[in-house]
């Protein structure tokens, strides 16, 4: 919570990453979910967890005084708002608290280099791109998707709700892993047919999933990389949090396979972060901002403005033609293909 005392939010700024390590620990022990049926000793958390007693009893101190725990006059920890934010049973940020602390913490820390050479710190301090790693790190991978899915959740309900698919009778989800943005379409559009592309570790439980949702029948999957080829022939071309994982030449190239690819007819749509044209400090523009800021240490990516993807899209031979704002932070970027005539 914010405070009018510039002292103490000074305090919390140079504590912060105190702060999140504790939220990060609480999330892998589950803390939020033990005491959201009632208030818990230290002992108690202690046993649950598996963890040391006076060291856990600390840390919940702690919590208390970032407002995310309550300690009551019988020093029972118990549960807040803020802490069921992070419940199991309430996904949104639980896995994404996981997933940054592999991702980002130790890139975050060499931010200066990003500030110095203008290329992302992460292949500096891991010798290794965030990619590779995953490829090559199976629990890492779970908990990256983990939290992909968790925000996929939030997305699709957005775009299902603003967006008209009147008409649309193809679609093909490009990078949509395995398949919960192409599953919720479906599921909401009966007379729609998909593609899911992606490369095959993407593709992992793809299959299965797409079953589990009752959409599987009406589901191909392919193979492949967008920096080559995707499936052509579809009415609509989806791309969620794709084009902001890269720098300016990568995301060309792939909106450029993707213009290559697309009937005349065809629309894409971009469904991403946007940065509004003048940064304040309310929720939505610190969210944005901060994604785009970790897309510059971590993947060397950003987020961009409205007129900047358009800007991008033009420059892959793709025409924006309009913007459709889901809520304070996502939107779906429309575009169709230049056509020389």
């Amino acid at each position: 919570m914010r405070s009018d005392d510039p002292q103490l939010e000074a305090r919390r700024l140079i504590s912060g990453f105190r702060a999140y390590q504790m939220m990060v620990a609480a999330c892998r022990l589950e803390l939020p979910d033990h005491v959201a049926t009632g208030a818990k000793t230290a002992s108690e958390l202690a046993t649950a967890t598996g963890t040391h007693e006076p060291s856990l009893r600390r840390m919940l101190r702690g919590l208390a005084a970032w407002g995310v725990l309550i300690e009551g006059a019988d020093g029972r920890f118990g549960s807040t708002p803020l802490s069921d934010m992070f419940r199991a049973d309430r996904p949104g940020l639980r896995n994404m608290t996981v997933m940054l602390s592999g991702e980002g913490y130790r890139a975050w820390g060499d931010l200066m280099h990003t500030l110095r050479t203008g290329q992302p710190a992460y292949p500096h301090v891991f010798g290794s791109t965030r990619w590779e790693d995953l490829a090559n790190d199976p629990a890492a991978a779970a908990e990256f998707n983990a939290a992909m899915i968790e925000m996929t959740a939030r997305i699709a309900a957005g775009f299902i709700r603003s967006y008209d698919l009147s008409g649309v009778r193809s679609v093909v989800d490009v990078g949509g892993g395995n398949g919960a943005l192409l599953g919720a379409v479906l599921k909401a559009n009966p007379a729609i047919r998909g593609v899911l592309f992606d490369l095959p570790a993407g593709l992992e439980g793809a299959r299965e999933k797409l079953e589990k949702e009752g959409v599987g029948g009406r589901v191909e999957i392919v193979e492949g990389s967008f920096f080559e080829t995707i499936p052509s022939g579809a009415d609509l071309y989806l791309l969620k949090s794709i084009v902001h994982d890269w720098d300016e030449e990568h995301a060309r190239a792939i909106l450029e396979t993707c213009r290559r690819c697309m009937g005349q007819d065809a629309r894409l749509v971009l469904l991403e972060r946007t940065l509004p044209e003048r940064i304040d400090d309310s929720a939505g523009t610190l969210a944005t901002v901060m994604s785009d800021l970790h897309m510059m240490v971590v993947l060397g990516g950003r987020e961009r403005t409205p007129a900047e993807y358009g800007e991008l899209l033009s420059s892959a031979g793709l025409r924006m033609t309009r913007h459709v704002a889901f809520d304070a932070e996502f939107g779906a970027i429309e575009a169709r293909a230049v056509v020389a005539g």
